[in-house]
C-alpha cells in the first residue's frame, strides 16, 4: 500500500474492460457498425470453426478480443444489412406476391420515391423560400417538378 491509498491493479482493471466489452460484441457472424460509431465490421467463421472479423479499411484481421481492445465506443453494436439479406427478401417479397418479382420492385421504387419527396418536402418547409430558390436556380432545378 502507498502513501495515497491501495494500489490500483491496472491489469485487473484492463482485463475487466475487455470483458465487458468482449460479451457485448456480436455473436452471430454478419455486417455490423461498431461501438465507435464510425468503422464497420464483417464478423464471420472461418472453415476451421475459428471468429475472423474484418474491419473495412483494415488489413488486419481481428479476434472478439481484439476487435473489443482496439474498436470500443459508447455507441451500440448495429447489424448492417448486405445485398444478400437484400436478395434473401426480395425473394420472400416475390414468393408472398405470386412469384411476381417485378410488382415487388415497382412497390419498392414507388415507396423509395414517395420517401424521397417527403423528405425534400419536409426540407423545404424548414428553408426560407429566397434561399431554397437560390440553391435551386444554382443546380438547374425546377423545384415546381418536385
Amino acid at each position: 500500500m502507498g502513501e495515497d491509498g491501495p494500489a490500483i491493479d491496472w491489469e485487473g482493471v484492463i482485463r475487466e474492460m475487455i470483458m465487458r466489452a468482449t460479451e457485448t460484441a456480436p455473436t452471430e457472424p454478419g455486417v455490423y457498425k461498431m461501438p465507435c460509431g464510425e468503422c464497420v465490421v464483417d464478423f464471420f467463421i472461418t472453415a476451421e470453426g475459428e471468429e475472423r472479423w474484418l474491419v473495412a479499411g483494415d488489413e488486419r484481421s481481428y479476434t472478439r478480443e481484439t476487435v473489443a481492445i482496439a474498436r470500443h465506443g459508447d455507441h451500440p453494436w448495429e447489424r448492417l444489412y448486405t445485398l444478400a439479406d437484400a436478395a434473401r427478401e426480395l425473394a420472400r417479397l416475390a414468393a408472398a406476391n405470386g412469384g411476381d418479382i417485378d410488382r415487388v420492385l415497382e412497390e419498392l421504387v414507388e415507396a423509395i420515391d414517395d420517401r424521397e419527396v417527403a423528405r425534400v418536402a419536409r426540407e423545404r418547409g424548414g428553408m426560407s423560400t429566397e434561399a431554397l430558390e437560390d440553391v435551386a436556380a444554382r443546380f438547374d432545378v425546377d423545384l415546381d417538378e418536385l
